[in-house]
């Protein structure tokens, strides 16, 4: 269940938290526990997904999915010291948390929120974040924020609600993760008529296909090619002309699934493209 921020402590049922979904998130800097600053849209501006927890140092459900170690796991895999693609920002959401309720200590805490946790503690007064975005359903609230549209797409916490054990729900957490890895990434800090037109046929395929797209001018271009959870697969360059233009790609080796195209040039850059191996 999540709680409200009010001073009866109300708990509301756990459901999905369709008030902040789909909405742009506000810009933001704030300075972490260590004196780091961090800004939302520098980070997503770089291209990385962001995640925020936000929640309250006395908020048991809060506490729950703090020590069930979902985002732990997830930073360790998708952090600075795995693929480099996410970055995870726990926001204490109660302006009137003292430093000692995060270490563990004095009545308003449900332990040490900051042992073990490899990821920026932010708790600061003001609030600069808006609850009524971020939180408008209370405590905990694990955004989702995709760097191409600066939009929350999910709430973590919905997953956790949704049943089962803790290693099919952070699972299902990452397989949401490695999906807008795949989806939105493509077009962080790019304006809209920059984006590159591209399309990609035959789709399915079970050996070679075809990346047709339009350049503005004679230069060359990157084809990356990305697998559904991110990683690299392969990066060509190609001299392209003004005007239409036509790659192979090549799938023969790969085993079947989902792949992403992305294409790069000085001019212009493409959302992530989906090709299919049969």
């Amino acid at each position: 269940m999540k709680k409200l921020f009010t001073s009866l402590a109300i708990c509301l049922s756990a459901g999905v938290s369709m008030a902040q979904i789909g909405a742009v998130a506000p810009d933001f800097t704030v300075t972490d526990i260590n004196g780091t600053p961090h800004s939302l849209y520098s980070t997503l501006n770089s291209g990385k997904l962001v995640i925020i927890d936000v929640s309250a140092t006395w908020c048991g459900p809060c506490w729950g999915f703090h020590t069930a170690h979902y985002l732990e796991d997830i930073y360790a895999q998708y952090g600075p010291a795995g693929t480099d693609q996410v970055e995870i920002w726990f926001y204490e959401g109660d302006a009137a948390t003292a430093s000692d309720a995060l270490n563990g200590t004095g009545g308003s805490t449900q332990g040490d929120w900051v042992t073990g946790t490899p990821y920026p503690i932010i708790n600061e007064t003001p609030l600069q974040l808006s609850l009524s975005i971020f939180a408008p359903l209370g405590y905990p609230t694990i955004n989702v924020i995709c760097p191409s549209d600066k939009k929350i797409k999910e709430d973590l916490w919905d997953v956790h609600a949704g049943g089962g054990t803790t290693a099919a729900k952070l699972q299902t957490m990452k397989d949401h993760i490695d999906n807008y890895l795949a989806t939105c990434m493509g077009a962080a800090g790019v304006e809209e008529n920059s984006l590159l037109e591209a399309s990609v046929a035959p789709n399915p395929t079970n050996a070679t296909t075809t990346i047709r797209f339009a350049a503005t001018t004679s230069e060359t271009a990157t084809v990356n090619l990305y697998s559904v959870s991110g990683q690299l697969i392969s990066s060509t360059t190609h001299q392209v002309v003004s005007g239409s233009n036509a790659v192979e790609l090549d799938l023969t080796s790969l085993e079947a699934g989902t792949y992403f195209v992305k294409i790069n040039s000085s001019e212009a850059v493409s959302k992530m493209i989906p090709v299919v191996k049969k």
